[in-house]
Parts: C-alpha cells; sequence; structure tokens
C-alpha cells in the first residue's frame, strides 16, 4: 500500500505537460547529397537518406520505423503497420498496454488556455498580427534570425501551427521556434481563426476546421513574402494543425475544379492565383488522416478511465461549446463542427457536408477524397507514430498506398504517441525539422522555385 501511494503522484507527473528545448548535441546533420543521388521533386529519396542517417538516435530496442516505400507491398498495398509494430489498436488507450505513447502524448500536449490572457512572452519573439483580409487578422508570435550586426538573416520563415482548439499557450510551440530561429530560420507561431488572442479580438469569427483556415495560410504566407528578409515559407502542423498544413500544400497546387471543391464552397474560398506558396516545405506531425471516424466515436461521451485520450479531446470540445454558447454543451465533435460552421461564412444548405468533402484525405463509406496529395508541388513529410492512442497509424499507409508523388513522404516511428515527438526522442525529431528544413540539404532544394 505504500509503494502504491508513492508510486501515484509518479505516474501523475509523467502525465503532464513538459518543455523540451533543443540541446546542442540533439542535432544530427544529414550529409548532403549530389542532385544525381536525389533526383529533383523526390521528397521520399531524401527522406530515406536521412532516416538513414538519424535512425540511430532512437531507441536501440524499437521495432525499425517505416519509411515512405516500406508503408507498401510489392504488390502496392498498405502494409499492416500495428503487425509490423506488434501493437494492437483497441489498447492503444490501455495505461498498461500503451504506457509510453499515452505518456509522450501527455508531454508534449498542452491543458492551459491563452485566450483571456496570452501566452507569457517568449524571449526573442514579438507579438504580430498577420492580415487576412479587411475582417480578420490572426495573432502571431515572430522570431528572427539575425546575424552578428543585429540585422535580420535573409531567410525562410517557417509558420508553426498548434493542434486542435490550441493557441501559443503550447509548451511545444515555444521550444520548437526557439530551435528553429537558433538553427539560422524565420518563425511565426500562429493562432487561427477562433483561437488564443485571435479568438479574443474577432470572437465573432468562428472556426472552420481548415476549410477556410487554408486560404488564411496562403494569404499569411503572401504577406510574409512581402519582407525583404524572407526568402520563402514552411510549415509545421500537429494533430489537426497537421491536417491543416497538409491542405495547404494540396490548396496551393490544386487545379481550380478539383472533385474535392464543390461550387457552392468554391465561390466562398479565397481566390487563387496561381503563385507559388510554402516553398521550404510542410512538415505534419500526427495528422488525423482518418478523421471521420474520430468524429463518429465522440457522438457518445468517454470516461478518462476508459479512454483518457479521447476524454481529454471532449473537454476540449465542451469548453468551446461553453465558451461560444452553443445549443449544447457537451464532446460531441461532429456537432461542434455543425455549430461552428452555422455561424461562420459557410452557412448554405450542405455547407457541412462539402466541407467534410473539402477536408477528406481518405475514402470514407464510399465518399472519395479526391487524391488530394497527388497536387502538392513542395516537398511534404507526415511523421506518425505507431503507439498514438488517437489518430490511426494505419491511415498514413493507406494515404501513401494511394499516393504516387513523390514529392509526399512519410515515417512511421515506434514510438511518439500522438503529436509527442519530443519525449519519445528529442534528437530524432530535432534533427528531422532542422535537416528537412536545411536550406542546403532538405528536399525543397530541388524540388521548387525559391526566390534567390
Amino acid at each position: 500500500m505504500t509503494a502504491l501511494v508513492v508510486l501515484t503522484p509518479t505516474i501523475a507527473g509523467c502525465f503532464s505537460e513538459r518543455s523540451f528545448v533543443m540541446r546542442p548535441e540533439d542535432y544530427v546533420p544529414a550529409p548532403a547529397v549530389n542532385s544525381s543521388a536525389l533526383p529533383a521533386g523526390d521528397t521520399r529519396a531524401w527522406l530515406a537518406h536521412a532516416h538513414q542517417t538519424l535512425r540511430h538516435t532512437l531507441p536501440y530496442d524499437d521495432e525499425p520505423a517505416l519509411t515512405t516505400e516500406q508503408l507498401v507491398d510489392p504488390a502496392g498495398n498498405p502494409v499492416d503497420v500495428y503487425a509490423h509494430f506488434g501493437r494492437c489498436p483497441e489498447y492503444s488507450n490501455s495505461i498498461f498496454l500503451n504506457f509510453f505513447g499515452l505518456m509522450d502524448t501527455a508531454q508534449a500536449s498542452g491543458a492551459e488556455a491563452a485566450i483571456e490572457n496570452p501566452a507569457a512572452p517568449w524571449p526573442g519573439f514579438e507579438d504580430v498580427w498577420a492580415p487576412i483580409n479587411d475582417r480578420l487578422q490572426l495573432s502571431g508570435r515572430l522570431g528572427l534570425a539575425r546575424g552578428a550586426d543585429g540585422e535580420p538573416l535573409v531567410a525562410d520563415c517557417i509558420i508553426v501551427l498548434p493542434g486542435l482548439l490550441g493557441d501559443l499557450a503550447v509548451k511545444r510551440s515555444r521550444d520548437l521556434a526557439r530551435a528553429l530561429v537558433d538553427a539560422g530560420h524565420h518563425v511565426l507561431a500562429l493562432e487561427l481563426r477562433g483561437f488564443g488572442q485571435t479568438e479574443r479580438r474577432f470572437p465573432d469569427v468562428y472556426y472552420t476546421f481548415g476549410v477556410l483556415e487554408t486560404g488564411d495560410l496562403l494569404a499569411v504566407d503572401e504577406w510574409l513574402q512581402q519582407r525583404p528578409y524572407v526568402r520563402g515559407t514552411g510549415l509545421i502542423g500537429f494533430c489537426w494543425g497537421a491536417n491543416h498544413v497538409l491542405l495547404a500544400a494540396w490548396e496551393d497546387g490544386r487545379e481550380e475544379d478539383h472533385p474535392g471543391v464543390a461550387p457552392e464552397l468554391r465561390k466562398r474560398l479565397r481566390p487563387r492565383d496561381g503563385r507559388r506558396h510554402f516553398t521550404s516545405g510542410v512538415l505534419a506531425f500526427s495528422p488525423t488522416l482518418d478523421f471521420e471516424p474520430i468524429v463518429e466515436v465522440l457522438r457518445q461521451e468517454w470516461p478518462a478511465a476508459d479512454e483518457p485520450v479521447l476524454c481529454t479531446l471532449q473537454d476540449g470540445v465542451r469548453d468551446r461549446m461553453r465558451r461560444k454558447r452553443h445549443p449544447e454543451i457537451n464532446g460531441d465533435l461532429g456537432r461542434l463542427i455543425q455549430f461552428e460552421f452555422a455561424r461562420s461564412e459557410l452557412t448554405y444548405p450542405h455547407a457541412v457536408r462539402d466541407g467534410y468533402d473539402y477536408l477528406r484525405f481518405l475514402p470514407y463509406r464510399g465518399k472519395p477524397a479526391g487524391d488530394k496529395l497527388e497536387s502538392a508541388r513542395v516537398p511534404v513529410l507526415i511523421v506518425h507514430g505507431s503507439n498514438d492512442p488517437l489518430a490511426s497509424p494505419q491511415a498514413v499507409a493507406d494515404l501513401i498506398a494511394s499516393t504516387e508523388n513523390r514529392n509526399v513522404a512519410a515515417v512511421v516511428l515506434d514510438g511518439g504517441g500522438h503529436v509527442g515527438f519530443a519525449p519519445y526522442d528529442r534528437s530524432y525529431f530535432y534533427s528531422l525539422v532542422l535537416n528537412f528544413f536545411d536550406p542546403r540539404a532538405g528536399p525543397a532544394t530541388r524540388s521548387a522555385k525559391r526566390r534567390p
């Protein structure tokens, strides 16, 4: 009994948010290779090379990670990701059978909100407002890489997004932003419609889960490109923020009449003019590629003892419903989506249906996804954990099996839970990010037209 009393606080402490600042010894550079070894526009080949360099940093007793080509069998079918890693999806929320997945998830996830009061200041960063249109600006924190003379370097600016219902209070964004600036990049950590200080200043602008926010990201890119010291931009997103960055890569390159964009919805999207965006690349950690099954599961309430991650997510949904004074207060994500759409610019009949078509990456119950990432013309990298308690790692293999575009690559690691890659392996996490955005050796050096 005494041992249990002593152990309980220890376990509880493992399941709280922590800071994982990058240390100098964490960075492992992936050597540059000549252009003949890495063909233009081949993010998959770049990932294979980079992972080969970085894999020694991963825990030695873990199952080998699956990179892009390994996620598909010789016949072109997705491999069984759970079988490869010896996992059972039914146990992904068990504290006894997925202790480390849940722990990594909790340590990388913030519980505090920064709406009434902004997040504590980040040294070296300034609060800015990125203009979207005459009715909306997005709150963000901008950090500039500077030379010895104190002037901004000419460098890429990496836009960092939080997860679902997130803002700048999460330590993960602050730690990552600091590492990128120290590596010579500019960074803009952004709060989307409906969240953080954006929500506080514009409470009547509602969140549309990526439909209108995708155009917002293109507007932010164009705003940053006007600054003389910004060479190009990149995107990093976590959880639903990862969905945002994948949608942005699609939106940048898609054809005007893509079947994923209903005619009525197209009238309400930000006009496109063919300009290139996010030429430094797009990095998506733990995207919810199979979001519709998650929406269905959340129709019922889940107790923390059985489904701690779903319960936490439902707490966030309830808080959002309460704050926005929606007609219901519950954990039903699908109802929240309906309520937010109804008060947004997307109020026409069947807007939610059209919105789901726009957001979908994988076919669901006979509804097509439209092969969205075939349109990506910038490097795209998806990183997932096999022990993710929320988003299915199998969905990554399913997506890669249906995507021929070699600009799109993916890696599934043995650990990391949901967005918890810094707690899982700090060196691999930071090294992968910095190598991906390296202006000399990253995949963008061969696949995108960049400003000199």
